[in-house]
């Protein structure tokens, strides 16, 4: 069996005063197989978890780290690199009356025209279908579990990131 993907394996489990807390299983997982098999042994160890604990086992969450190729993506941030400065995304959704947004940090300088984001940009129009239509293997979908299926409406904002900001031991220009 090769080991070839780190990952990350939290627990919630809540005690009789409705404390929760998270255990981590740390994993490395085996790229050759399927996420459902992947989910099976996750499940059976959770399953081991729920024996031995008195605690009530609630949300699971798996994370992987993707073996991906990074041939082409920067190698350190631009210059005027700035996350709290964002690129708000509204979508319509598959079911439902609601927007749902998708923020993308340090939205580029360069796609920004007239304090507007520019909607032609091939960088958006590439980012707003690779949201939109489904992957062969997954969907984006909304926190209702329903797909987004439109862009109704692209502004800037801000968030802030006052914690991480206040951890820096020098200013960054």
């Amino acid at each position: 069996m090769a080991y070839t993907d780190f990952g990350h394996l939290s627990i919630d489990l809540t005690d009789k005063l409705g404390v929760t807390t998270s255990m981590p299983v740390y994993i490395e997982v085996d790229g050759t197989k399927t996420i459902n098999a992947i989910v099976a042994d996750a499940t059976s160890l959770v399953t081991a978890v729920d024996s031995a604990s008195d605690s009530l086992v609630g949300n699971v969450t798996l994370k992987l780290l993707l073996p991906v190729t990074r041939t082409g993506w920067k190698t350190v941030p631009n210059a005027t690199a700035e996350n709290e400065r964002t690129g708000l995304f509204n979508f319509t959704q598959a079911v439902g009356p609601y927007k749902f947004g998708v923020d993308l940090p340090s939205i580029k300088d360069s796609l920004i025209a007239n304090g507007k984001i520019d909607l032609t940009a091939s960088a958006i129009t590439t980012l707003i279908n690779n949201l939109t239509v489904p992957f062969t293997t997954f969907e984006v979908v909304s926190t209702a579990i329903q797909a987004i299926t439109a862009l109704t409406d692209a502004l800037i904002t801000f968030r802030k990131h006052r914690k991480a900001e206040s951890r820096r031991s020098i200013e960054v220009p």
